[in-house]
């Protein structure tokens, strides 16, 4: 497999004994294809079929990379998911209350998904920042483009569509379609038209960002520029708790348990800063991975007239665009030590209410 710079997957599997039960396997994939684990890449002969992904891994698929999941998941007995090539896309699990959900957020790129029944009581979710997509045994696909419009298609089954509140039931012979301000439309389409509609729908975003970019351009660089200082601040702050997290490491690999005085100690020492970079992830992934779709246009386009301060920007983000990917990378491998810290910790079993931080991550905006 070619080991090269992308865009990413973030694949969140179950880490504590609780949600055990979901496992994701490679069955196919093809073309540019990379995985980072715990903030480090794996060697290229370690991405095969069969490999199994585990807790946080981040998977890059490129111009022609393409990866198809097999997902064991209490969700569904039978749950798979094609990421498609260009792709952004984070998937969890979580168990609360004794109750199953899996779910993708989406920030670029394309997914497809087939899923049978889910068991009732359980949820599959797919998700962008506008809309939340809820299957009920489907075969679907939703692809967003870089200015974060999204397409909904549908082939079998239904899925239950919210944006702003507002649901729509889309089946087979209709589309679901949002624009960047979170306004929909359902409109009619014959299931034999809709890879073509699709393909149509990707150009027509792709050449408004052309005509539009610069002004684009000036917006997320903005964006960029107000979530680095907060993402960077709660770097630092967990950085100096780099000793905990090692020990923690430990403990984790070698199947061990503290005392919960110990976990509870552990835990509020890196609270902070886990808080603080929760709170400026979402805004610093969005801009991060938005400014590097447009400046891959801006390079086969001739915009005029950006600022002085967009364009410092943008050096600064070409200088330094490997260093915030691998950070971006690492957070995953904070937020999957917090996550045991928080279930020894917990004086409740842990099929009683879920874990905390289950709750944390699954409505963190990631």
């Amino acid at each position: 497999m070619k080991i090269a710079w992308s865009f990413l997957v973030i694949l969140v599997l179950a880490a504590s004994p609780v949600a055990a039960d979901i496992t994701a396997v490679i069955v196919d994939l093809d073309g540019e294809i990379s995985i980072s684990r715990d903030g480090e890449f794996l060697d290229e002969w370690d991405i095969d079929y069969g490999t199994e992904l585990e807790s946080y891994d981040i998977i890059h698929t490129g111009p022609d990379g393409y990866l198809e999941l097999s997902i064991e998941s209490p969700v569904s007995s039978q749950l798979s998911m094609k990421v498609l090539e260009n792709t952004t896309l984070f998937l969890e699990h979580a168990v609360q209350s004794g109750k199953a959900e899996t779910s993708a957020t989406l920030h670029r790129g394309a997914v497809q998904t087939r899923a049978a029944a889910l068991i009732q009581g359980n949820n599959f979710n797919i998700k962008t920042e506008t809309s939340v997509m809820g299957i009920r045994g489907t075969t679907f696909t939703v692809t967003q483009s870089p200015d974060t419009s999204i397409l909904v298609s549908c082939r079998e089954g239904e899925v239950s569509c919210t944006t702003s509140d507002r649901n729509s039931n889309i089946m087979p012979g209709k589309i679901y379609e949002t624009n960047p301000s979170g306004q929909f439309r359902v409109q009619p389409l014959p299931v034999d038209k809709i890879d073509l509609y699709t393909e149509k729908w990707q150009q027509a975003r792709l050449d408004a960002l052309k005509i539009n970019g610069a002004l684009a351009l000036e917006q997320y660089a903005s964006l960029y520029n107000q979530a680095l200082p907060r993402f960077q601040d709660a770097w630092t702050a967990l950085e100096v708790q780099q000793k905990t997290f090692d020990k923690w490491e430990k403990i984790m690999k070698e199947g061990k348990s503290v005392s919960m005085g110990d976990a509870v100690q552990d835990k509020t020492a890196v609270s902070k800063g886990i808080i603080a970079l929760r709170a400026s992830l979402p805004m610093m992934k969005h801009s991060y991975f938005i400014l590097y779709d447009l400046l891959k246009i801006m390079e086969e386009s001739s915009w005029k007239g950006l600022s002085d301060n967009t364009l410092n920007t943008v050096a600064h983000y070409k200088r330094t665009q490997q260093e915030y990917f691998e950070k971006i990378a690492r957070v995953q491998y904070y937020f999957k030590i917090y996550l045991e810290m928080d279930r020894q910790s917990s004086p409740f079993p842990e099929d009683e209410g879920g874990s905390l931080l289950d709750d944390f991550l699954m409505n963190s905006g990631f």
